[in-house]
């Protein structure tokens, strides 16, 4: 295939995914907005100052996957790429998010082998991170059991693969490089792993304090100070249930089984329905100013 039939074939997938991203997004809107409606709605100002503190969580983000990299990738290419590929979390099959975060980062100046093994390196600084904002639990979840606590407190331990030498041993096995010239260009640097895993909190920070906002708005008891910790850690552990989608109806367990004895679950679930409403449309907006942008 000539390099002008390679580009038309290229575009054409890129419009048919993010058609289909965008798509399957208005589905998982339209379908959590008929089940918020059962619940209480926050009220406008709590929605439009999560949906702030989202967008700074997401920008946050889009520079933990850039930190990843080095001089030779385009910051503004990675951004619009990591923005667009979020769409692919709504798309049935559970690998979508990952093909289009790699696939688009290929466009911004890095080589496929380094792209694949930087999403997976992301995805160890935002679990680490979750650990690390979660632990917080333990000094402030007055209300928990000291198992609960000291649970949260071991979830510091999530921040030992980020070990640069774990990481190069890992991506030896997963991707069977036995080169160990290429193991060193394609794993990140520690020092740009530690700056992603910076990143991450922050992002973390911001999208926990969102739900404390919008919890407090649906009157879940008086979150404010355990709500964003809480929800570190049940962003994590929906993140590492795999099999459920963004952590479908795991998130909300968790978040009941923490803050339940603090208030009653239904402001739990509405605040946390709420929240998964307002990142989705905090996501088009950071596609639309990111393209824009380039």
């Amino acid at each position: 295939m000539n390099p002008s039939a390679r580009r038309r074939v290229g575009l054409g997938l890129r419009i048919v995914f993010g058609i289909a991203g965008v798509g399957f997004l208005g589905i998982a809107f339209r379908h959590t907005w008929v089940r918020s409606r059962q619940d209480v709605v926050p009220s406008a100002w709590h929605a439009a100052a999560a949906g702030a503190l989202i967008l700074i969580g997401l920008s946050l983000a889009s520079r933990s996957w850039a930190a990843l990299f080095g001089e030779e990738a385009s910051p503004r290419k990675l951004a619009r790429g990591f923005y667009t590929a979020q769409l692919g979390k709504y798309v049935p099959g559970g690998i979508w998010q990952a093909v289009g975060q790699v696939g688009l980062a290929t466009r911004a100046g890095v080589r496929l082998p380094q792209a694949s093994t930087a999403f997976l390196v992301q995805a160890v600084t935002q679990i680490a991170a979750g650990g690390t904002v979660g632990a917080c639990l333990a000094a402030v979840g007055w209300h928990l059991s000291w198992a609960i606590r000291l649970a949260c407190l071991l979830s510091l331990l999530l921040i030992v693969p980020l070990r640069r030498s774990w990481m190069v041993r890992a991506v030896r096995l997963l991707q069977r490089v036995t080169r160990r010239a290429l193991l060193e260009e394609i794993v990140p640097s520690q020092d740009r792993i530690l700056r992603s895993y910076g990143w991450s909190v922050g992002t973390m920070v911001a999208s926990g304090s969102a739900f404390a906002l919008l919890a407090s708005s649906v009157h879940a008891g008086n979150p404010s100070i355990a709500a964003v910790p809480a929800f570190a850690i049940a962003w994590t552990v929906g993140f590492l249930a795999v099999p459920f989608p963004s952590g479908l109806g795991i998130r909300e367990a968790v978040l009941i089984g923490i803050l339940g004895k603090a208030s009653v679950a239904a402001p739990v679930i509405a605040a946390s329905v709420a929240h998964r409403l307002v990142t989705m449309a905090a996501e088009l907006v950071m596609i639309l100013v990111a393209r824009i942008r380039t």
